[in-house]
């Protein structure tokens, strides 16, 4: 593990020394889209892997595919295929996000589970579908990604 100055935000980042060339396989992103998900879909081609990404309304026309992570024979018919057509899964990253800009009040039951299930639900499910392959295989790196707003807070 190395700890570096992000080049975009000058902020001290980790960065998991992970990927070597030549690397052979399969690499999943959940929640792949046009920022962080690209970025690691670029990463990872760079390395050798090839790159399924997947979200639940993707672009039309993109080569995403439609797969919504809260609805767990989905996650698993997706990482099934995935390894089918490609070989084991070496890397996944869980990038799914739940933003949402409500106050503490305006925030409604329905919103707050909406929310949890896509930020929550859906890793148990990401998690469950790849784990135990990457365990019987002894090898394997599951990635979870975070929020800023995890770590600082806004007034509304």
């Amino acid at each position: 593990m190395m700890i570096r100055r992000c080049i975009a935000t000058g902020r001290r980042a980790v960065y998991l020394r992970v990927l070597s060339s030549g690397t052979d396989g399969a690499a999943i992103i959940a929640g792949a889209g046009d920022s962080t998900g690209m970025a690691l879909s670029r990463l990872f081609a760079s390395h050798g892997l090839a790159v399924h990404g997947a979200r639940r309304r993707p672009a039309e026309g993109s080569t995403v595919a439609a797969v919504d992570f809260r609805e767990e024979d989905q996650v698993e018919a997706f990482v099934a295929k995935v390894e089918a057509d490609s070989g084991p899964v070496e890397l996944a990253v869980h990038n799914i996000g739940a933003n949402v800009r409500f106050s503490v009040a305006d925030t409604t039951p329905r919103v707050y589970r909406k929310t949890w299930e896509l930020a929550a639900l859906s890793a148990l499910h990401f998690a469950r579908a790849i784990g135990p392959r990457m365990a019987e295989r002894g090898r394997g790196t599951l990635i979870f990604t975070g929020a800023t707003a995890s770590t600082r807070g806004a007034a509304n």
